[in-house]
């Protein structure tokens, strides 16, 4: 299948929005692993680049004929180059999530998890970065909030190889100086949820498909978190 219909397949560093994408950032893919400190890396073997050729057909045929379905979950799906593969996607992060016993098990195999952290809620976005959005899943607990990919991506090793890894972020809630939603005067359908670290990294948020959901969820347990109380913004 063309490479560009299954979105970014490069791990590179989180960025606004529609950011240029340029062929000299691909080469530095090894150098933003450790300027990044909230990226969490597991090499896994390199995916099968050869999906499912007939249920991609299926979502194709499918889309096609979105216009009964919600408007916030088609725009979720369609904000990556597929749609198709993003819904594929949805599906078996939902069914991962089944045969692990829900989304809290399955968390906490992705992620490091303190004993006494417990998951809040969790949500269907992108990630923007540099070299395109990243189709996955916001995960929010007592502790952090979280972001993994739907599939692996691919980076250069330090040896110069190209390895495989889960897009994985982690940020402690301690460490959030910020929480931005921003919503595009020209395109008022275009929101992000913004998100600033004290040490000056941030990460933009987006496609969410309930956008107004997840920014209360989110402001509300960073307030929480900091012993403040919540206005509801």
């Amino acid at each position: 299948m063309d490479q560009q219909k299954l979105g970014t397949h490069i791990m590179s560093p989180p960025s606004v929005p529609n950011h240029n994408k340029k062929a000299h950032d691909q080469e530095k893919r090894h150098d933003f692993q450790t300027q990044q400190p909230y990226l969490v890396y597991s090499p896994v073997v390199k995916p099968n680049n050869n999906p499912i050729d007939s249920v991609s057909h299926v979502f194709n045929s499918w889309t096609n004929k979105a216009d009964t379905i919600a408007c916030n979950v088609w725009r979720n799906l369609k904000t990556g180059p597929s749609v198709s593969e993003a819904a594929c996607g949805k599906l078996k992060l939902t069914a991962k999530a089944l045969t692990e016993g829900g989304f809290e098990p399955l968390y906490k195999q992705i992620f490091a998890t303190d004993p006494n952290e417990q998951l809040k809620k969790t949500f269907a976005c992108y990630l923007s970065t540099i070299t395109g959005p990243v189709a996955g899943t916001l995960y929010l607990s007592s502790t952090k909030v979280a972001f993994c990919s739907d599939r692996p991506l691919s980076f250069r090793a330090p040896s110069g190889h190209e390895a495989w890894s889960y897009y994985k972020v982690a940020i402690p809630l301690a460490n959030i100086g910020s929480v931005n939603p921003v919503v595009m005067r020209e395109n008022p359908s275009e929101r992000y949820i913004q998100i600033v670290t004290i040490d000056g990294h941030d990460f933009w948020f987006m496609g969410l498909i309930n956008f107004e959901k997840a920014k209360h969820h989110v402001l509300e347990t960073l307030s929480h978190f900091r012993g403040q109380p919540y206005g509801g913004y």
